[in-house]
């Protein structure tokens, strides 16, 4: 799960002192509470707004907890995480898994099967063939790339759902969370936060957020998305309220080799880094559906997208992409 942090697309627009009204009742009823922790190799933010500070601090160390529980569990960088111990094993026999770990498998697959396999938590050895993991890419030769695609797709995973177990049908077969994790521990914050009587929060991995009702005075919360080909200009704005947001894009883990830019989003069918597209920025209700859709988005490209997306009415996505004279072009889908 861990990842080279990416730039940030998301430029998260809290005017602090705009926020909060200043001659009215509630600005005494309401205090602001924000804390930062670095989990799952990415800064997780929360500000949150309530009538007492201290329970805001509970209900944000106990969501940042959960993050970090998640974190121990789903990491294929820990030795002892039940993720890498199920990549030990399930080449060689059923593997018994935690409920919920279980069921975000499953719904990982389900996410797989419904993209025609633009999206696949499988992809971990093309990462590792391409170079991204350890940093410093590389081009697999022809014979290389022909055996990692062999260990390569949803398809090899087996679930045996009575028994909570996994199997895999080869050996090399590895799983990696990172392309759904964050987006999921996310939406267990945000369930933590609204259990423990928040009722306005923004949480933030940098790339997936989720927004839980609105500031003080205000409709939703405001968010603004950066060009990726001009990081520093603000080239979107946005309104949440009760909504999750997940950018992807090609812009910092990148590298260049023969006068070709390489991306580190894989298209898993092909084996190879997209090419074209520079970012998604997806929303819909829950946090894991947006950063699923988001790479699914990127390894489409726009028109297939569109058609994928007429199936899941409830995602909208914004994708900037690279025109054939070297422009940004932009897209929005079911907006």
């Amino acid at each position: 799960m861990r990842m080279v942090e990416k730039k940030k697309l998301l430029l998260i627009a809290l005017l602090i002192g705009g926020l909060l009204p200043h001659a009215s009742a509630q600005q005494t009823q309401s205090v602001m509470y924000q804390e930062t922790r670095r989990l799952m190799w990415a800064d997780f933010e929360i500000v949150a707004y309530g009538p007492n500070r201290v329970r805001l601090a509970e209900a944000a160390n106990a969501a940042f907890e959960e993050i970090d529980r998640l974190d121990q569990q789903m990491s294929n960088y820990s030795e002892t995480s039940e993720l890498t111990d199920i990549n030990r094993q399930a080449a060689r026999k059923e593997v018994i898994v935690e409920k919920e770990l279980f069921d975000l498998l499953k719904l990982s697959l389900d996410y797989s099967r419904s993209t025609g396999g633009a999206f696949d938590i499988t992809v971990g050895p093309l990462m590792k063939a391409w170079g991204f993991f350890k940093g410093q890419g590389r081009v697999p030769g022809p014979g290389e790339l022909t055996g990692v695609k062999d260990r390569v797709g949803f398809q090899h995973v087996r679930l045996n759902e009575p028994a909570h177990s996994i199997r895999f049908d080869r050996e090399g077969v590895e799983l990696d969370l990172g392309g759904i994790a964050k987006g999921y521990a996310v939406d267990k914050a945000a369930q933590i936060l609204r259990e423990s009587g928040v009722r306005s929060a923004l949480i933030s991995s940098g790339s997936s957020i989720y927004a839980l009702g609105a500031p003080p005075n205000k409709t939703g919360w405001p968010i603004e998305v950066r060009d990726p080909l001009a990081p520093e200009r603000r080239i979107t704005s946005l309104e949440l309220k009760d909504q999750s947001l997940s950018t992807s894009g090609c812009y910092d883990q990148t590298f260049k080799l023969g006068g070709k830019t390489y991306c580190h989003i894989m298209d898993p069918r092909t084996g190879f880094p997209i090419d074209g597209m520079l970012s998604a920025t997806v929303i819909t209700p829950r946090g894991v559906e947006a950063e699923v859709f988001s790479k699914v988005v990127m390894v489409l490209g726009v028109e297939k997208a569109k058609s994928c997306l007429k199936q899941h009415q409830e995602v909208r996505a914004i994708v900037y992409y690279r025109q054939p004279d070297g422009g940004l072009g932009c897209a929005k889908l079911n907006f």
